[in-house]
């Protein structure tokens, strides 16, 4: 399987590796995957999410087909 295959040459990358920048760099990526991002949001952030939520659930959005429309000339289409 391809994605084993990756696995295998990232392990093996990283345990020959002595180059602690690409450790650190390797590190950080990893450690963005086991981050949820709503904990890194501040109390203002998550407010505002969640009345964006209520207004969707009031049929008070807009669609992405909709919203691109509007745009359209700021999208460059």
């Amino acid at each position: 399987m391809r994605l084993n295959e990756e696995k295998r040459k990232l392990t093996k990358l990283l345990m020959d590796s002595n180059n602690e920048a690409l450790i650190r760099h390797l590190k950080a990526v990893a450690d963005t995957y086991n981050t949820d991002l709503w904990d890194e949001l501040s109390d203002y952030q998550k407010r505002t999410v969640e009345e964006a939520r209520q207004q969707l659930k009031n049929g008070e959005g807009v669609d992405h087909e909709g919203a691109r429309k509007r745009y359209a000339k700021w999208l460059g289409k």
